[in-house]
Order: structure tokens, then sequence, then C-alpha cells
């Protein structure tokens, strides 16, 4: 046997060492391709309705919820202080009122939230009677109304979705607690449960959140404090294609899906960079009412924003999460999420815009901020 010449063992090891490396930078690529796949997506402006700077006729005030049925007629509804629904087409032409304020069968005066179903039909909840109120699709009248059934343990609070046979809802389970003396609930949170059709619900849950993070505190004859925990986690769901719910908690992006059945469960998991909270934002959000400030004090405040404000889901099954922002900012980002926890895409919104609806390739928002009146703003998504 031929004895190998002595220059090959470093001749080998730097082949080898090649091979590595080319193989670590393969590696690299394929991570920075996969990463890649999170598109930018453009959200081009297409109509704004209650712009007074426009000569909008129409303008609002505080906006709790808006709605889109199947044409494109986007239905807005303000806060529960003055609560009316106003019905516009596609292009913003103002069509009608949906129900009205008072005591009438049509009528509501405690508006808590609505949906559209299926097929187009507008339901509204009234939560202290625990109706739910049920308008034609075409011209939004009068249809009839459901109480839900009252088991004496909380109340109805929102409508999250209709589906196929009848309604996911929230249920809040009541803080406050009547005994010999007042107690404070120290669990407090929604139960969240399918409604059928004729009002009635069973025992099981499709799942239960905790409520947005609050200070309460009882006061000399039986009153109560509360006050907002400044930078607070809140919970958000949303009802997407196929009868899938989605809902989570904003301390971190974990979001659970679960069938309107019950049948089938799953988590959408999305690392995040914590946002810092600054010495300045927190002095910006503290209650101005002493005592209650005194009560948000009490408790330890939070170093890092919520992993996220808010989310909606598309038409195919994509979650888009509007992330915190730093201080002083004045766009957010949007990380598009799809049900394999992977990051599809990414988009750049004014940060007082919360998107509501996408649907039909438009994605509907309510801009509310920047000392300016609330307004609604449609977006054409160009992907």
């Amino acid at each position: 046997m031929k004895d190998l010449p002595q220059n090959n063992f470093p001749t080998t090891f730097l082949i080898l060492f090649c091979v590595i490396l080319l193989t670590g930078c393969r590696r690299d690529m394929d991570l920075a391709q996969e990463e890649g796949e999170a598109t930018i997506v453009t959200l081009e402006e297409f109509l704004r309705l209650g712009d007074e700077s426009a000569g909008d006729t129409i303008l609002f005030g505080p906006i709790s919820q808006i709605m889109v049925n199947g044409r494109g007629d986007i239905l807005v509804s303000e806060g529960q202080q003055s609560p009316l629904v106003h019905a516009f087409e596609a292009d913003g032409t103002y069509l009608s009122q949906v129900g009205g304020q008072g005591q009438g069968p049509s009528e509501y005066r405690f508006l808590s939230s609505g949906v559209i179903g299926a097929a187009d039909s507008v339901y509204l909840l009234e939560f202290v009677t625990n109706r739910i109120l049920v308008y034609d699709p075409d011209d939004f009248s009068y249809v009839h109304s459901i109480e839900i059934k009252d088991d004496g343990q909380g109340q109805f609070n929102i409508l999250i979705g209709a589906i196929e046979n009848g309604w996911i809802m929230a249920k809040r389970l009541r803080p406050f607690l009547e005994s010999d003396a007042m107690t404070i609930n120290d669990d407090p949170h929604y139960e969240l449960i399918q409604i059928d059709r004729d009002g009635s619900y069973g025992t099981d849950l499709l799942g239960t959140v905790d409520e947005s993070e609050a200070v309460y505190d009882i006061q000399e004859g039986g009153r109560y404090g509360y006050a907002d925990v400044p930078f607070g986690r809140s919970p958000s769901w949303a009802l997407g294609p196929d009868d899938i719910f989605y809902y989570g908690w904003s301390d971190v992006i974990e979001i659970i899906t679960v069938s309107a059945d019950g049948s089938t469960r799953d988590t959408i998991r999305y690392e995040h960079d914590p946002v810092p909270i600054t010495s300045a934002e927190i002095t910006e959000v503290m209650p101005e009412i002493p005592y209650y400030r005194e009560l948000v004090e009490t408790r330890e405040s939070h170093e890092t924003k919520p992993a996220f404000h808010t989310f909606v889901v598309d038409e195919m099954s994509r979650v888009w999460i509007k992330l915190s922002c730093p201080e002083n900012a004045i766009e957010a980002e949007w990380l598009i999420l799809s049900r394999e926890s992977h990051a599809v895409g990414r988009t750049i919104l004014p940060a007082a815009v919360d998107l509501e609806v996408i649907r039909g390739g438009y994605a509907y928002g309510v801009h509310q901020g920047d000392g300016i009146d609330p307004m609604v703003v449609v977006y054409e998504i160009q992907e």
C-alpha cells in the first residue's frame, strides 16, 4: 500500500470545512427564505365615513363596532352612551338606521354588540334584557327577537358571531358577589358559549378568557371603585371561516382556535419582542382623579406593553394582529399569521386605526384618536 501524500490531510480538511460552511450558508438562506414569506401587504385607503374635513354630513360619536354584509354595506354602531346603528352602501351612501333608541319591540336602550349572519341577517344584542334583535338583510327592518335564557350566574355581554345553529357569545361572570357583605370576585373572566336559535345553551364551554385587567375597591356603603390598569392585558376574539372561533389574551401572541361544536382545538403561537413602557407613558395614562390613581398605584405596574392590541381574521383564516407600538409611534405594525403559526404577511397602518372586518379584498377599520372625530376607514388590500 502506498503512503498517502503528507499534504492530503490538510486538503481533505479544507474540503470538509467548505462543505460544512456551504451547508450552513444554505440553512441560513433557507431560513431567510422561510422568513421572507412574510410579504409586505399594502393597504390603500379607499373610503372614509364621518370625515368632517371632507364635508361628510354624518358624524359619529365614539364608535363601538363596524359590521359588513355580503353586498359590502357598512353598519356603524356608536357607543353605549348613545346607541345608534347606521347603515351605508359600499360607496358610502347613507341608507338608514337599524332599529333605534327606545323600549319598543324593534328598539334598544343598552346596545352591546352586533353581528351579521351567513344570509346577511343583522343581529344586535341588548345586554340588560338579554335579547338578540333580528333585522331583515335587505332593508334592515325589524323581524323578531330572541331572549337568551338567564341562569342568574352572569350577564351575556357580547355577541361575537353567528353560526349555522345559533351564535357564539361571551358571558361575563359578575365581578361583585352579594352576600351579607359585598365581596370582590378575584378571578373575573368571560365564559365563551354557543347559544342555540331558541336562546338556550348547555353547560359545555368553548373556552374561558380573562377580562381586561382592572383594579376594584369596595368603599363605604357598598359602593366600589374601578380603574383600568395602565397597559393592562385584555381579551380579543373573532369568528373566522367554517365557524372556527379564535380567542386570546394579549399578554402573549397565543390564540386558541376551536370549532363551534367544540370538537377540534388548536393554538396559534408566535414569539414577539416585548415593548418597554416608559415612565412618561405611565404618567400620561394614570387616572386624573386622585382616588382612582391611588387604586392603580396599589398594583405593581407592567414593565412591558401587551404583546398585541387586537386581532381580526380574514376569509383565508389568516389572523391579522396589531402589535403594540413603542413610545410616540404614529404607525402600528400588523402581523399576519396563518393557522399553522407562520408569519405570512406584514403591513403598517396609522396607530389610531383598529381593523375590525376583512372581507372581499377590503379591510374595514375604526380611526379613533389623534384629536379628530371618530371615522370609519376602508382600505383596498393589495398583495
